[in-house]
């Protein structure tokens, strides 16, 4: 065909003839009417052969197309055209950036491992698109378009950032392993029905998942297990039937996950596996169902609300761990310790699918650890009393009623004040019994102290001083079996006023 000319190939219908003039002036060829019901796309097999554009004019264009009118760049531009018959352009390295907007395929674009400046398909309905391996340099735009069947951009390259707001996808969207130097946007209304693939992705700047519809009931609906962010990723108002699994994903910044409504009962719904980040903000939507793990992942800073957390919605922490501890920062006030063990025991109890979850007590420390960093020292000892209640009980009713006997007494050793009005009762009422009760025989005659009830109740509570009057005194019958109630009390009651001073010297 004429490369050098202003002549368009003569069997060229005149909207292509158009094009090949728009082509060399880098101008816009825009076929649209103006009455929006008549340029749906959707509505192209009605359209007259004024808007028709074969696809072996898009590739003739693309791939040797004339030179640009002096003082012109070339690109192609339409807007538009029905494109009739089936655009392959595997392997092809075009030099023009190509922009084809509200217009229609009839088959199946493809563009495998093709290389170019730039991509915009926006507004476009397509049968499918199989861009596997596909490189653009700058942009790759896709928005508000339809496509019927599966999106295909397994191992693409996007120089720049990569837009696909808007679109629907008819079955599978993979975007397996894809590369994009920019941000990457699947939200506004971006819908799926059936699985949408990020496995192993890399996005240097965000992710956005605002507003998106991801739908495969009973399937995995979202699987971005090892996709890397270095910027944050983002998914407010989330809607999703089945699965997301985010394992093993690493997020620079903030993931995201407010307002996002799961719908995967009694199933996975959210798996965080392994996942680390800076903030990992976690506010599902009411009604949410399903199971979400967190287990093993890691963030600086958790923030959830805990007030609003849906009644269907189980999770899984163990070995997830945080070092502060936030609410959300609206109208809603901070969550009292109570609350936050009632969210805590979601893990309990729940069927994660092999029956109730057996007691960890490692999610209560992590609480209590961030509680602390807070300045919330009254809670967190709350929290690691419950641990303790619940590890007790775990053991089997033996063990549980001991429990039962240590939180009464000394709260675990979390409450030391309690340990010494437990002292001083008991010191009281030793010494009112042994002075009425009256003095234990002597071990030697002769060689005992002076006897004071007092003194000796309090050298038999106090197991690390020795006054002397224990060790002279050889009580026998009740007055024996009230000594030894008084010794092991006071092991027992002394010791923990010597932990709580540790862990507090300690902190």
């Amino acid at each position: 065909m004429p490369a050098n000319t202003g002549t368009p190939p003569p069997d060229w219908t005149p909207p292509e003839q158009a094009l090949w003039h728009a082509y060399r002036t880098g101008r816009t060829l825009d076929l649209r009417t103006g009455d929006p019901t008549r340029d749906d796309p959707a509505t192209a097999a009605h359209w007259p052969p004024a808007r028709r554009i074969r696809a072996t004019t898009i590739g003739r264009l693309l791939l040797g197309g004339p030179e640009p009118e002096p003082g012109h760049t070339a690109r192609l531009t339409l807007r538009g055209a029905r494109i009739t018959g089936h655009v392959d352009l595997t392997a092809s390295r075009i030099d023009i950036p190509v922009s084809i907007k509200d217009s229609a395929f009839d088959e199946t674009l493809v563009l495998d491992h093709t290389q170019l400046p730039s991509l915009d398909l926006d507004g476009c309905t397509l049968p499918a698109l199989g861009a596997e391996g596909i490189r653009a340099d700058s942009w790759f735009g896709l928005r508000n378009a339809r496509i019927a069947g599966e999106l295909w951009l397994f191992n693409a390259r996007i120089g720049g950032e990569a837009d696909l707001r808007g679109t629907t996808v008819g079955t599978t969207a993979t975007l397996g392993s894809i590369v994009v130097d920019g941000t990457l946007r699947l939200s506004d209304g971006f819908t799926v029905t059936g699985e949408t693939r990020l496995r192993n992705a890399r996005i240097t700047g965000d992710l956005f998942l605002h507003h998106a519809r991801l739908y495969n009931p009973g399937h995995t609906a979202l699987a971005a297990s090892g996709i890397v962010v270095e910027g944050g990723l983002l998914a407010h108002g989330l809607h999703m039937h089945g699965e997301a699994n985010f394992i093993g994903a690493r997020v620079a910044t903030a993931l995201t996950f407010v307002d996002v409504h799961f719908d995967h009962p009694d199933d996975w719904a959210l798996l965080l596996i392994e996942a680390t980040c800076t903030v990992l903000t976690l506010r599902p939507a009411p009604g949410s169902t399903g199971r979400i793990s967190l287990r093993d992942a890691h963030t600086a800073r958790f923030v959830d609300d805990v007030l609003g957390w849906p009644d269907d919605l189980a999770v899984e922490l163990d070995g997830f761990t945080y070092q502060r501890l936030t609410h959300r920062s609206d109208d809603h006030a901070r969550p009292t310790a109570e609350q936050r063990l009632a969210w805590l025991d979601r893990q309990h109890g729940a069927d994660f699918g092999t029956g109730p979850r057996p007691f960890a007590p490692a999610p209560y420390e992590q609480l209590a650890t961030a509680m602390r960093a807070d300045g919330r020292e009254a809670d967190a000892r709350h929290v690691l009393r419950a641990k303790e209640r619940l590890r007790h009980r775990a053991l089997g009713r033996a063990a549980g009623t001991w429990g039962a006997l240590q939180d009464a007494a000394v709260g675990f050793g979390y409450l030391p004040a309690r340990a010494l009005t437990w002292i001083a009762v008991l010191l009281a009422g030793g010494t009112g019994y042994f002075r009425w009760a009256g003095a234990p025989s002597p071990v030697k005659a002769g060689e005992a102290p002076t006897w004071d009830p007092f003194l000796y109740t309090l050298d038999l509570l106090l197991p690390v001083i020795d006054l002397g009057h224990e060790t002279a005194r050889d009580p026998t019958g009740a007055d024996k079996a009230v000594a030894l109630v008084l010794i092991v009390a006071g092991w027992v009651l002394v010791t923990t006023v010597i932990a709580g001073v540790g862990r507090t010297l300690k902190r």
